[in-house]
């Protein structure tokens, strides 16, 4: 008979284990005021750079979950003019677009195994839209070369296509979506914010006021209020079974989810607050943004899963755990595993103990495995 499993601690909360990592790329306030660019995991700094006397965070993030590599944006703020920040890629700790002197880094996109990244390039007299294929200082596409000031905000590669947005600048400003370098659509006075390609069709963010969705060069929705009407800026979108999932805000004071041209979750958040990402993972919605109190949010179907103060969040992606029944080895029925979050073993009970105390493990999150048995359980004090 099978002997039974007794924990010893002074609380435990059990549920299902979530068989997920959660990865978010930002910023943080350090102790003199500057900003870090950092990508966490599960709310936990990962890697950080910081400069002294300069603002950095990272805008955009894609991770590979094969071998679970993170390739991520790193922008320093302009002090003087735009040619004054730089901009590049980093895979985990690593540079692969090298700091370029006036770059911006806006997008990420992994396409098999090239990475793309996508913004701008500039000297001081103007700005040039432009995309980068595995970490070249040489950009693969640069757009609108020959207009004051242009600029790419979004990217997604599909087989070798690459779809971009964004816009371009000569006395007016004028959206632009472009494939594989040429001009595919442009809306006069406004600026396209986001892309998505999925099943044949490009959707887009085409913003002025109002923010509004196209497919395939068609008006899809108008993401407004329909009761107060007031205007929108959607910073990201995702497309999931043919419906298209949207964050951003709402007039001056909303942070806003959309599915479609619905209110799918509505937070009363003041001015300066913003949702910048979204990503859906086993049947959810995370997004992740800040509010009006300097927090950096994380959120999973309308609830706050955790909240940071000091910290912003522009980008997120959630892939399977290592810890998932699905990756991890069976083990033999009468020993038992505990796990910290980072997924190194911390406890062993092996067949001929009855108990097993966990007293002296650190307050934290702990996951349980017997045979294809996983629990959680979180150690309070």
């Amino acid at each position: 008979m099978k002997k039974s499993l007794i924990i010893t601690v002074l609380l435990l909360i059990f549920n299902n284990i979530n068989s997920q990592d959660i990865y978010t790329a930002g910023s943080y306030t350090n102790s003199d005021g500057s900003k870090a660019a950092a990508v966490f995991k599960n709310g936990v700094v990962i890697y950080s750079l910081k400069q002294d006397g300069k603002d950095l965070f990272s805008s955009a993030m894609a991770v590979d979950t094969t071998n679970k590599d993170i390739y991520w944006s790193l922008n320093s703020n302009p002090v003087g003019s735009i040619s004054d920040g730089y901009g590049c890629v980093m895979k985990n700790d690593e540079i692969v677009l090298d700091n370029m002197p006036g770059t911006c880094i806006n997008d990420i996109s992994l396409d098999g195994c090239d990475i793309y990244s996508a913004g701008y390039m500039n000297d001081i007299y103007n700005a040039t839209a432009a995309v980068w294929k595995n970490g070249d200082t040489t950009p693969l596409y640069t757009y609108c070369a020959d207009q004051n000031y242009s600029e790419v905000l979004g990217i997604d590669v599909v087989n070798g296509v690459v779809y971009a947005c964004g816009f371009f600048e000569q006395g007016l400003r004028t959206g632009c979506v472009w494939v594989n370098g040429e001009l595919y659509a442009t809306y006069p006075n406004c600026k396209v914010t986001d892309i998505a390609y999925n099943n044949g069709d490009i959707y887009y963010v085409v913003s002025e006021c109002l923010s509004m969705v196209y497919k395939s060069g068609e008006q899809l929705y108008n993401m407004y209020n329909h009761y107060s009407g007031e205007c929108s800026d959607v910073n990201d979108l995702k497309v999931v079974n043919d419906d298209v999932y949207a964050v951003g805000f709402l007039g001056y004071n909303d942070c806003i989810v959309w599915k479609n041209d619905d209110l799918l979750y509505l937070h009363p958040y003041a001015h300066e607050a913003d949702f910048r990402a979204c990503c859906f993972y086993d049947q959810s919605l995370y997004y992740v943004g800040w509010d009006d109190e300097g927090n950096g949010l994380v959120l999973k179907d309308g609830e706050i899963l955790y909240s940071m103060k000091n910290y912003a969040f522009y980008s997120v992606w959630v892939v399977p755990s290592p810890l998932s029944i699905e990756e991890m080895e069976t083990s033999d029925n009468s020993i038992v595993f505990i796990y910290n979050i980072f997924g190194e073993i911390v406890k062993t009970m092996y067949s001929e103990e009855d108990t097993l105390t966990i007293t002296d493990l650190p307050a934290g999150i702990y996951i349980v495995k017997r045979d294809k048995s996983v629990m959680k359980f979180m150690k309070c004090f």
